[in-house]
């Protein structure tokens, strides 16, 4: 069996990484905090010093980060995945990162002649720990065959939408969108609550099967709202991929006025110390206090 390497210890990363375990792959891990990734480590993940070693010791690497500064940092230096990789693995990204950053690291593989995929997930925190996750991958399709059988431990389904940098710029269209909808959803709660109308029954009538704004986004904003502990995709997560998906939209010269409100609103929420709570949670913007 291929050795797995996880550099990440996010709520993605240990999902994908107890899920590898129960299937009876040999697991190694490299996180910024070793206590992060202490449950991975008690079920028999091994734990690596740098990215680099990592990377050395695993064929398949998947880094799953926070952001463009943290990928950098992970994949480029004396100590980065890059400077232990060699042409028989295959290198994976699975953080929501910028284009143009995507695109530096596919012609740095390319250079080296590395094997190199751009494969966000979707499917929040079930999807992670239930081994259901969809994945949304570029790069050379005969690459991601090489390893269908490796992903199929995480994953149930996997969309393939060509060359290296199509899988973030559909998984930037796509997280606008669930931003969108959460957003909408939250202004549409504040503005039935300050009209006086009950939002239990407001909600029954909403999701009646004939009624269109019944999106599994708005059914999730409406159900998890008065649950605050809740987490699946923090609101501070949130905003920087809105602000990536604005970058985009520049690049292609898209005005994209419901993705600009939309990033605004989630910077708002951060401010108003919301970032740390679930997306759904922009709900408390807009409700009365």
């Amino acid at each position: 069996m291929k050795k797995i390497g996880i550099i990440g210890a996010g709520i993605m990363a240990r999902g994908m990484a107890q899920n590898f375990l129960k299937n009876g792959y040999e697991v190694h891990i490299w996180n910024r905090t070793k206590e992060n990734a202490g449950t991975e480590l008690s079920n028999g993940a091994i734990w690596e010093e740098t990215p680099k070693v990592l990377t050395q010791a695993a064929d398949i690497i998947i880094e799953c980060v926070s952001d463009d500064d943290a990928s950098r940092s992970v994949w480029l230096g004396d100590e980065g995945i890059l400077a232990g990789a060699s042409s028989e693995k295959v290198l994976i990204t699975s953080a929501t990162l910028t284009l143009d950053w995507v695109q530096e690291l596919t012609e740095l593989c390319e250079q080296k002649q590395y094997k190199f995929l751009d494969m966000p997930l979707t499917g929040s925190r079930a999807g992670a720990e239930g081994g259901t996750l969809k994945l949304l991958v570029g790069g050379k399709e005969s690459v991601l065959n090489s390893i269908r059988e490796e992903l199929a431990a995480i994953a149930d389904k996997i969309y393939y939408f060509g060359p290296n940098v199509s899988g973030m710029r559909f998984k930037l269209v796509l997280n606008s969108l669930i931003a969108i909808h959460a957003n909408a959803a939250a202004q549409a709660i504040g503005l039935a609550e300050k009209a006086g109308l009950d939002i239990s029954q407001v909600r029954d009538v909403l999701f009646d099967a004939a009624m269109g704004p019944a999106s599994p986004t708005t059914n999730a904003v409406f159900k998890l709202m008065d649950q605050p502990n809740q987490l699946n995709w923090a609101i501070k997560w949130v905003e920087k991929d809105l602000r990536y998906a604005r970058q985009m939209a520049q690049q292609y010269d898209v005005d994209f006025d419901l993705l600009n409100d939309t990033q605004a609103d989630f910077a708002k929420a951060k401010a108003a110390n919301l970032g740390d709570r679930d997306l759904t949670q922009i709900v408390n913007l807009y409700r009365q206090s």
